[in-house]
């Protein structure tokens, strides 16, 4: 995405890294309608009052949900690669988020980084903070 950008795909202070999209519609807006208008196939989605998944830990979702996520398709332990591959998908899309932040939806992206030892961690770029600003995304790190 920037050819200026260098990453450090063996990020010696991860373990592991991902990045995630997460909308959250009103109960209005069917999860299948984000994909519809973003043109995008989400990794996963659920609905307000469906059981989880088998494999999962047993629940009844309370809301509804659409999310991408970078987890099994970027092969690196730097989040910025992580986070330019979302950024990659959606950033063409900001019209159509804009549309959907004022119907409601809520969104972020999350970015989960594990420690290889409890020291270290991620790295967001100027570039990326701009264009999560420019998208009207927070982001936010579940670290471990």
């Amino acid at each position: 995405m920037d050819d200026f950008m260098i990453y450090d795909d063996d990020y010696p202070t991860c373990a592991r890294t991902h990045a995630t999209v997460r909308i959250y519609p009103p109960e209005v807006i069917d999860p299948r309608e984000i994909t519809r208008r973003l043109g995008i196939e989400p990794s996963s989605w659920q609905r307000k009052g469906d059981h989880s998944p088998e494999g999962k830990p047993p629940r009844i979702y309370k809301t509804h949900g659409w999310f991408l996520t970078s987890k099994g398709i970027v092969g690196s332990k730097d989040s910025r690669r992580h986070l330019d591959w979302l950024l990659e998908q959606i950033g063409p899309k900001a019209e159509a988020l804009r549309e959907l932040h004022r119907e409601g939806c809520r969104m972020d992206v999350s970015c989960f980084w594990e420690s290889q030892s409890g020291q270290g961690g991620p790295t967001v770029s100027p570039r990326q903070m701009e264009q999560l600003a420019r998208l009207n995304l927070d982001l936010w790190f579940d670290l471990y």
